[in-house]
């Protein structure tokens, strides 16, 4: 199945050196003027690459040069689906072995939308070779993974930013800061939704998935091992399988964690994560859950992270089943409540009803701009989205998963037991068994997750057993580097 795909010299040379002062002969570093144009790649060519791509090059001064891929249709389907956006990328240059990338040094910085497994590499390898780096959410694919990633933009000093454009919308900057600033009085709990209504990805394969003939599936899987694939559908759906994907606590949730964090002024980890969960009634190809419940408590204060992908019933798919929100936060305050996410947010007051301030968003249409604005600072000074935050909130994804994947299954009423007196919890269990009653599941089995002790000085998991989930071996063509 796999394709032999022999390693540049170039690579392994920056990463046998690991140097700074290496990485700087090799790219020429310098701070870019404000007027001076920056070059750009675009590191996948998937459905988010399409508004990577129609975004930056609304930038004055940005000219994407190069666009790359291990699948080769990927490539000739975004110049398509860009053109309709009146975006042109017929002149950029199609390269599908992205080490081709870094070894040029005419590209200034990259956009990664890479499947998550590759999001880590592909920005140490890019700032290794001089590349300022755009990273889609989750930054990281794993705990260890996020701490290297910290490093090498200390290491390199290069920019490194996250797509977590919330930080960039000035909803969620004027209602987060209007909390902070003690309006709501003192912070009770935090709940982070995420209510998305997917679809099952079909029943699992008789026979692994054959990868499209016009991919180099070698430089596809990168630094995760080589499992067999049985899902259908071989592109986005990888998001719902464990060794490539992080379901969707680390697909779109990672976007309200980051909200979460904000709030709490960037906490580190905390010393507890419990978790319920489980995959109903899909009977499909995937493993991550498409009910998942996190929960723990920061700077004394009870945070919640809810997922929820499954219809309402088999035959009505809606909006998710809380009116308040179904995909952003909840900060619960002694005066009122803190809601909503992208695109604006709202305080109401005591009686959890009246609105008495509006905090209107835009989407965070400046992000990318933000990150080419530090870019030609040469300094992440003015990031809006720094990526040491984002390796916070992503690693709180990771410590959902890493609960949930070493927890055994139960039935309802042991989770009853887990959650007890809190509201907010046996809420979400009661909404869930509602929900679920629809599905013809009455007595759900749900996964109880391991209850994690965590080190929150050094961002690791003292519990026995979980270290291959804490960081996995890897490939050795592949290996994310050691840096700390």
């Amino acid at each position: 199945m796999n394709k032999t795909t022999t390693p540049l010299t170039r690579r392994k040379f920056l990463t046998l050196a690991g140097s700074s002062a290496l990485a700087v002969s090799l790219s020429g570093q310098k701070v870019l003027g404000a007027n001076e144009r920056i070059r750009m790649a675009l590191i996948s060519c998937g459905g988010r690459a399409l508004t990577m791509a129609t975004q930056f090059s609304k930038i004055a001064g940005v000219e994407i040069v190069a666009i790359c891929d291990p699948d080769t249709a990927q490539m000739d389907s975004l110049v398509q689906r860009a053109a309709k956006k009146e975006c042109d990328l017929s002149k950029a240059e199609k390269i599908q072995d992205y080490r081709k990338v870094y070894d040029r040094n005419d590209i200034d910085a990259v956009a990664i939308s890479s499947p998550n497994h590759w999001h880590t590499l592909h920005a140490i390898e890019a700032v290794a070779a001089g590349k300022h780096a755009y990273v889609e959410k989750p930054v990281s694919h794993n705990l260890w993974e996020g701490q290297q990633l910290v490093a090498a933009e200390k290491k390199y000093g290069k920019v490194i930013a996250a797509g977590t454009q919330n930080r960039s919308d000035p909803g969620p900057q004027a209602g987060i800061q209007y909390v902070q600033e003690g309006n709501l009085g003192k912070i009770l709990s935090v709940h982070a939704c995420c209510f998305r209504n997917r679809s099952s990805i079909g029943a699992p394969l008789a026979k692994p998935l054959v990868p499209p003939s016009t991919i180099d599936y070698n430089l596809w899987l990168g630094p995760v091992e080589d499992k067999p694939i049985y899902r259908p559908r071989f592109h986005y759906d990888w998001h719902w399988i464990f060794n490539t994907g992080d379901g969707d606590i680390g697909n779109q949730a990672p976007h309200e964690i980051d909200m979460m964090c904000w709030v709490l002024g960037d906490p580190s980890l905390p010393a507890q994560m419990k978790s319920f969960g489980g995959r109903f009634g899909w009977n499909d190809a995937g493993n991550t859950p498409n009910m998942h419940t996190a929960f723990f408590k920061k700077k004394g204060i009870p945070c919640i992270i809810e997922v929820n992908d499954l219809w309402v019933s088999p035959e009505e798919n809606r909006p998710g089943m809380r009116d308040q929100v179904r995909v952003g936060i909840v900060v619960r305050c002694e005066g009122g409540e803190l809601r909503g996410g992208r695109g604006g947010m709202y305080a109401v007051g005591e009686d959890g009803k009246t609105k008495i301030e509006k905090f209107p968003g835009d989407g965070g249409e400046a992000h990318q701009q933000n990150f080419i604005d530090a870019v030609r600072a040469g300094s992440n000074k003015g990031l809006a989205a720094k990526v040491s935050n984002s390796v916070k909130s992503a690693n709180l994804a990771h410590l959902a998963n890493i609960s949930h994947r070493s927890g055994g299954e139960v039935p309802e009423k042991r989770i009853r037991a887990m959650v007890q007196d809190d509201k907010h919890l046996n809420q979400i269990l009661d909404e869930q068994a509602a929900q679920l009653k629809n599905w013809g599941i009455d007595q759900p089995k749900y996964t109880r997750g391991q209850i994690l002790k965590v080190d929150w000085k050094t961002s690791t998991v003292k519990n026995e057993g979980v270290e291959k989930l804490v960081r996995p071996n890897g490939r050795k063509e592949f290996k994310v580097p050691e840096l700390v």
